[in-house]
C-alpha cells in the first residue's frame, strides 16, 4: 500500500533493548508503505533502518506530541502510528486497502483487531477491539459509535490506518494530554461523524508489560483518582477541536 505512512515515535532507545524491539517493529512494515521516525536527536542517530528521519527539538517530549510532529510531515493520503515495541502484520495494509475499496473511500479510519501479548513469555494475554463486532455492542457492526466508546476503554489505536489530512483538520491529538489522548480524538472523530471501522482481522500485535514503556510510565506516576480524571475530562474536552491544555493540578 503505498499511499501510507508507518509513523514510529521514538523513546529511549539506548536503554535495555528497545533498539532491537525497533528494528523489529520495522521489520514488520516492509514493503507495507513508507517510514518515518520521529524523535530526538539521540535516538534518530541510533536508527539504522531506513527511512524520513524527524527530529524532535521542542521541549514537548510526549508521546502525542511526537506523534503530530511526525503527522505534519506525511506526505502520503493515510498514516500508521506504531509503537516502537510492538510489530505489525505482514498483511495489514493489504487488508486496509481491501476495505478502503470495498467501502468507496468513505471511512475516515481503520482499526485492527490487537492481539495482546506478554513481553516476558510470549504468550498472548488477550485481544483488543474485538467488542466491535459482538452483536448489539454498536449501532453498526464492526463500526465504533459515540455511545459505545463512552464507558468501554479497552481498544487499541496502535496500528489503526487514518486519512491524514482529515486527522489534522479534527486537529490531531491534544498534546497536553496524558492518557487519553487516543480516547479524546476518537470521540471527537465520531462527534463530527467521522467513519471508523474495525477490521475483523489481526493485524497487530501489542506487547504489554514492556519496562519502561508509555503504559508503564503511566501505571508508575499515576494513581487512580488521576487515571479517572483524565478519562473524565476526555469525555468532557471532545467537543472542542483546539487543545485547551488542561491539567491535573488545576482541580
Amino acid at each position: 500500500m503505498s499511499n501510507i505512512t508507518f509513523i514510529f515515535p521514538l523513546f529511549n532507545l539506548s536503554e535495555n533493548d528497545r533498539l532491537t524491539k525497533l528494528n523489529r517493529a520495522v521489520a514488520s512494515v516492509e514493503g507495507q508503505g513508507k517510514v518515518l521516525f520521529v524523535g530526538k536527536r539521540e535516538d534518530l542517530d541510533l536508527v539504522t533502518a531506513g527511512g524520513t528521519k524527524v527530529v524532535n527539538d521542542t521541549d514537548n517530549l510526549t508521546y502525542p506530541a511526537q506523534v503530530m510532529l511526525g503527522v505534519k510531515a506525511v506526505d502520503t493520503e493515510y498514516f500508521s502510528v506504531v509503537e516502537q515495541d510492538d510489530v505489525v502484520s505482514d498483511k495489514w495494509a493489504g487488508c486496509v486497502e481491501q476495505y478502503i475499496s470495498s467501502f468507496n473511500d468513505d471511512v475516515f479510519g481503520y482499526l485492527p483487531l490487537t492481539e495482546v501479548i506478554d513481553d516476558k513469555t510470549n504468550e498472548t494475554i488477550s485481544y483488543a477491539n474485538e467488542a466491535f463486532w459482538a452483536s448489539s455492542f454498536s449501532e453498526e457492526l464492526g463500526f465504533l459509535d459515540l455511545n459505545a466508546i463512552q464507558d468501554y476503554l479497552n481498544f487499541n489505536t496502535s496500528g489503526g490506518v487514518f486519512k491524514t489530512k482529515e486527522f489534522l483538520s479534527l486537529g490531531g491529538l491534544k498534546t497536553s494530554m496524558k492518557l487519553v489522548f487516543w480516547y479524546e480524538f476518537l470521540m471527537r472523530a465520531l462527534y463530527k461523524q467521522k467513519k471508523i471501522f474495525v477490521t475483523p482481522r489481526v493485524g497487530y500485535f501489542h506487547y504489554s508489560d514492556v519496562e519502561g514503556c508509555l503504559t508503564d510510565q503511566y501505571a508508575n506516576t499515576m494513581d487512580e483518582k488521576e487515571v479517572d480524571w483524565w478519562v473524565e475530562l476526555a469525555k468532557k474536552e471532545y467537543y472542542f477541536p483546539q487543545d485547551r491544555n488542561k491539567t491535573y493540578e488545576e482541580e
